[in-house]
């Protein structure tokens, strides 16, 4: 009993900590001002005030480290011990986590229900678990639109022929192809200089990713509501947050629960406003009419149907996990 009062005591910062200052070194590919950098640098400040200073962190944004890929590839060898990547980098691991990034499949009501979003967190560690990675919650990139430098996207059709970046993996790609469009894999900080010379037309990404990376040099957003909710799992080196203190995995655990809620409500609203900024500066914005919307599902589930056979018990385990927490 004892002990675990001091554990409680220690969490919030009424007990001193007297051992060796840790530092958790953490990467991510978005600008330092870009959903979800800000809430990392809150996590890091978190985590430190209620230590003491006995835990800090160092966040490298925009790939100053690692891109997304090479850094969960140094998980392990004690270079970086937490990452923030793109839901599809994971793909590169394990197949099943494809799953996360079909077209029209994650909802905000599921991953703001927190039996759903745990035990989603508890399915794709066990996914990763032979490669040494834990995910301990998911936070919200934004529900993604396509931005283009000068067309504007009303219908599917209008898709077709343009070099549109992705946050690629597999799944993404083959639905993009689907409405034959050429879709291109790139990091978020890559974007503007790739507008800029021509070798993509636009970009489905965030309306972040709009304001922050590409600007007013791409004039068109269209918005297919339901397509894309796109995440940021919070990847850890399994090992090395297995072999921690029990009272800061408690803690690190605790502060980012906190943190996702609260990440989760309020970059919705962030979102709508960054959207309004940019057609204060010109831009055109619109929700593209629900007729073209199901069309392109339709045409994107037609073009998952393979990954979505090959992959079925994964598909399967992610409906029982709805129909158990959402009861449908």
């Amino acid at each position: 009993m004892k002990k675990i009062i001091i554990i409680a005591l220690l969490a919030i910062g009424l007990v001193p900590v007297h051992v060796q200052a840790m530092e958790i070194i953490i990467t991510g590919e978005v600008p330092l001002t870009t959903n979800p950098s800000p809430y990392i640098i809150k996590f890091i400040e978190e985590i430190k005030s209620r230590t003491n200073g006995a835990v800090t962190g160092k966040y490298y944004p925009a790939s100053q480290l690692y891109n997304d890929r090479d850094a969960l590839a140094a998980l392990g060898t004690g270079a970086v011990h937490m990452v923030f990547p793109v839901v599809s980098r994971l793909e590169l691991f394990d197949k099943r986590i494809g799953v996360l990034s079909l077209p029209f499949g994650l909802t905000e009501e599921q991953m703001t229900n927190k039996c759903f979003a745990n035990g989603l967190a508890k399915e794709i560690s066990d996914y990763l678990a032979p490669r040494g990675i834990q995910i301990l919650g998911f936070l919200r990139t934004a529900e993604l639109l396509f931005v283009m430098r000068d067309k504007d996207i009303q219908r599917v059709d209008d898709l077709r022929g343009l070099k549109i970046r992705v946050v690629g993996g597999r799944v993404m790609l083959d639905a993009m192809r689907a409405v034959q469009a050429n879709p291109i894999s790139m990091a978020a900080s890559e974007m503007g200089v790739a507008l800029a010379q021509g070798a993509i037309d636009g970009a489905l990404t965030s309306p972040a990713g709009w304001v922050d990376v590409l600007g007013i040099s791409a004039r068109y957003g269209s918005l297919f509501p339901g397509m894309a909710l796109a995440i940021s799992p919070v990847v850890v080196d399994k090992s090395w947050f297995e072999g921690l203190e029990e009272n800061y995995r408690t803690l690190i655990s605790e502060v980012l629960d906190s943190l996702i809620d609260q990440q989760w409500r309020e970059t919705v609203a962030k979102d709508k406003e960054l959207i309004e900024q940019m057609v204060a500066q010109g831009a055109n914005y619109r929700v593209v009419a629900s007729t073209e919307v199901e069309k392109l599902r339709t045409v994107f589930q037609q073009a998952s149907a393979k990954y979505v056979s090959d992959n079925a018990d994964a598909v399967f385990a992610l409906k029982q996990l709805n129909k158990m927490c959402l009861g449908n």
